[in-house]
């Protein structure tokens, strides 16, 4: 069986478990109905979006298939794990809080991915950026990214629910300050910038 094929069933997998994690916690939890739905029909519509514009079709690119098809098992990886975290909860399983933290730990894991890749992509030069300030630039986002991908890993793991909550925005908003202000002076520094470790 070649990958394609192996990326295909776990794309329908995942719908069928979410098809079944949402109808359980519908039925245990009838008035959040819209978010099962949510859950359930996301990766569905998505998959057909896709197919519809011909992304996936047999004439399409195998580098850009592979990349929609790792995205989508990616997608469906996290929003079934959320379902089945919410049901976990449901069956008291797990602390009340953990749905909670579960979709902040993806998020900061999500940054910490996104991090990790930036610095690896190459783009042209566009408009006042040359591309030594664009590399910089990447990989100033990617440490930022990661970096505070890991602290919120760390917060979410360790930090009472409320604390966590404010704890997370606060580091939020310093990295986007951070962020903002160094590619500002990276953007408008004569010299060549100096390499971002």
């Amino acid at each position: 069986m070649n990958p394609s094929t192996l990326r295909i069933i776990a794309v329908q997998i995942l719908i069928l478990l979410g098809f079944v994690l949402a109808a359980t916690n519908w039925y245990l939890r009838p008035d959040n109905a819209v978010v099962w739905l949510l859950g359930m029909l996301t990766l569905p519509v998505s998959w057909a979006l896709v197919a519809s514009f011909g992304a996936t079709s047999g004439h399409a690119d195998p580098g850009r298939c592979k990349t929609i098809y790792n995205s989508l098992i990616v997608a469906g990886i996290l929003i079934t794990g959320s379902l089945a975290t919410v049901l976990a909860e449901a069956f008291e399983s797990i602390p009340q809080d953990w749905p909670t933290r579960y979709g902040m730990l993806m998020s900061a894991l999500i940054l910490i991915v996104i991090g990790n890749g930036l610095p690896k992509k190459i783009e042209s030069a566009h408009g006042p950026c040359s591309t030594s300030r664009t590399q910089a630039v990447q990989r100033l986002l990617g440490w930022t990214f990661v970096i505070t991908g890991l602290i919120a890993c760390a917060i979410w793991l360790t930090l009472p629910l409320e604390l966590a909550k404010i704890t997370g925005l606060a580091l939020y908003a310093c990295a986007i300050v951070f962020a903002a202000l160094r590619i500002r002076s990276l953007l408008h520094t004569d010299t060549e910038p100096p390499a971002v470790p």
